[in-house]
């Protein structure tokens, strides 16, 4: 143990002396200060646009179009109901053309990315809508000028049957509809679950990565060679794995103070997201600390993966050739987590893979606690699994790594690795 405690002391002292370790933190400090900031900014640029509109109403109606909107009716229905149209998009002066005219007005469109062309052809006695803008990002909404289109036709046509206004206005009074949700998912839970999925992979992959480095730059440097005299390699490995373990926890815990400590200063009450309020509820204490420990769990399961590689190398250049196939490893866990987690459903089996997956389960499950689309028996069988897996890949891990820390030149066989971890134990 206190040969643990040694090693453990000395990584975590480089570990928070690095500077990409302060400068990571106040990056991220940075950004989580802007976004609880925005919703501050935003409600003060509406509550000035409010104001502008009030007092600068009438200016705004007199003022000059942006743009033309060129109306063209085969029909004969539709022309007479232009201002109908105008009201719609008062931005734009709404003029009457000719179909004869279309190729130069389209000519004139493509030129001009302000400009519109609302063409209404005669099918056989039916209308169809044509919108013509400069590109799918400008112009005018071609579903709201067809289901105002689609409005005046059917007024046209029930007067002709004699059907009173009163009744068509009745008929075409818009229905009130709400959209609910019997599952406990909503807009935040979902927002925070890819950002977490995103900030486990981070950690996990920053922090285990730190780990290789550790020991490769330690070997390369031959301090390994000190430490290897007062302690024993798989010693040096669990107190390598503890120390970057406890560096990721104690940035991790700091920036989850500060982000809960500015969303309670600066999010405004009852902040909105198109009708929808943004709401930390859902992340309480017992979420927080699970996922804590599945970043311990996920942490754990990379780092000693990777501590292998940093045995592995007798120059430093070496370490990220080495790394690959333990970067592929968790590439690929992560975007099976991330895709399953925003794409599939909670029966999905490749979703249900995700989670139980071990190398997967540390970026998948954190999605799923945040929008409650997993049960505590799932849970608990996903962390299980990843426990025993952790187990058995560091005890291969340490073998490994006593075999590998001391050995320089070309990589060691699997023969090799063997005789070195029975001479060594």
């Amino acid at each position: 143990m206190k040969q643990v405690l040694t090693v453990f002391q000395y990584t975590f002292k480089e570990g928070i002396r690095k500077k990409a370790f302060w400068v990571s933190t106040i990056i991220i400090m940075a950004l989580i200060l802007l976004l609880c900031l925005a919703p501050r900014i935003i409600s003060a640029f509406d509550k000035s646009e409010e104001g502008s509109q009030g007092t600068e109403g009438q200016a705004e109606v007199s003022s000059e179009k942006e743009g033309i909107c060129y109306f063209i009716d085969e029909t004969g229905v539709f022309e007479k109901h232009m201002d109908a149209f105008q009201a719609l998009y008062p931005e734009l002066e709404f003029k009457s053309s000719k179909t004869q005219e279309l190729s130069a007005l389209k000519e004139d469109v493509a030129k001009n990315e302000k400009n519109s062309i609302l063409y209404i052809e005669d099918q056989e006695g039916v209308p169809f809508i044509h919108v013509v803008n400069t590109n799918f990002m400008k112009g005018i909404n071609a579903d709201k000028a067809g289901e105002l289109s689609t409005k005046i036709w059917q007024a046209e046509f029930l007067t002709a049957q004699g059907v009173s206004a009163e009744n068509i206005a009745a008929a075409q009074v818009p229905l009130g509809y709400a959209e609910e949700s019997a599952g406990e998912m909503n807009l935040t839970g979902y927002v925070l679950g890819l950002v977490m999925t995103f900030v486990m992979f981070f950690a996990v992959y920053y922090y285990g990565y730190g780990v290789a480095m550790s020991v490769a730059s330690e070997k390369t440097s031959r301090v390994m060679e000190t430490l290897i005299i007062s302690a024993k390699p798989s010693r040096i490995l669990v107190g390598k794995c503890l120390a970057m373990g406890a560096v990721g926890l104690l940035q991790m815990g700091g920036l989850l103070a500060f982000g809960l400590a500015c969303y309670g200063i600066l999010m405004p009450d009852g902040f909105q997201i198109n009708g929808i309020e943004i709401s930390l509820s859902g992340f309480g204490a017992d979420t927080i600390l699970v996922l804590i420990l599945y970043f311990i769990l996920g942490y754990a399961l990379y780092a000693v993966m990777n501590s292998v590689c940093g045995a592995a190398v007798s120059k430093i250049e070496d370490l990220n050739s080495v790394m690959m196939p333990v970067s592929i490893v968790a590439i690929v866990g992560f975007y099976l987590g991330y895709f399953t987690s925003v794409a599939g459903g909670g029966s999905n089996a490749l979703s249900k893979l995700a989670v139980y997956l071990p190398i997967s389960s540390p970026f998948a499950v954190p999605f799923k606690i945040l929008t409650g689309d997993i049960t505590t028996p799932e849970l608990l069988l996903s962390m299980a699994i990843l426990a025993v897996s952790i187990v058995i890949i560091a005890v291969l891990s340490a073998q490994i790594y006593s075999a590998s820390v001391m050995h320089y030149g070309n990589p060691l066989k699997w023969k090799e690795i063997r005789k070195n971890r029975i001479r060594n134990s």
